[in-house]
């Protein structure tokens, strides 16, 4: 009995701690306001690389910077993302974004102190811009605020259509610039 009591506690002292993702949804009033630049651009390189402790991977993402629906990083920016893919190894994050070059996107970074920014709301702060219809449109559709107001969050609302670009890009600047 001693020998059973034993081993299931050192079982448990000695077993690692698990990790998990939360991720508190967010509607593009709330990433608009929090993020510390939103740029639009094509991503020009995508590389995986070990973090710094060498216990998962992290993505470093460079956008060729088209405009800035707000902020401004300079004409090329770099961001991390968790997660990636490094030779034999994978590490899935649940929630993060991927990224694939020549790609056009728009993202929300935000960023601590002189860090390496970072994508807010992991995928939430993410929108693909794609040629639909001969027209440039945003995807997924975004989760707008009206009046001021925090949305709704419901999977699958069939009143969420892509956003064309240009009403898109007025709506977030208009956003950016609104005082909570």
């Amino acid at each position: 009995m001693r020998i059973t009591i034993l081993l299931a506690a050192t079982a448990v002292l000695s077993a690692g701690s698990a990790a998990a993702t939360t991720l508190v949804p967010a509607d593009v009033g709330e990433l608009s306001r929090d993020a510390r630049a939103i740029v639009l651009g094509r991503v020009v390189a995508v590389e995986a690389r070990w973090r710094a402790d060498r216990r998962g991977i992290e993505t470093l993402v460079t956008l060729e910077a088209d405009t800035y629906l707000k902020g401004s990083l300079g004409p090329s920016v770099q961001f991390l993302v968790p997660g990636g893919e490094l030779g034999r190894f994978q590490n899935i994050v649940i929630g993060a974004p991927r990224f694939v070059e020549g790609e056009r996107v728009i993202v929300f970074l935000g960023a601590w102190g002189p860090s390496i920014p970072f994508v807010l709301g992991l995928s939430q702060g993410l929108f693909r811009v794609v040629l639909e219809n001969r027209a440039w449109v945003v995807t997924p559709a975004p989760l707008l605020p009206a009046g001021g107001a925090a949305v709704p969050i419901v999977r699958g609302d069939p009143r969420l259509r892509p956003l064309a670009l240009d009403e898109f890009e007025r709506r977030i600047r208009a956003l950016a610039e609104a005082r909570p």
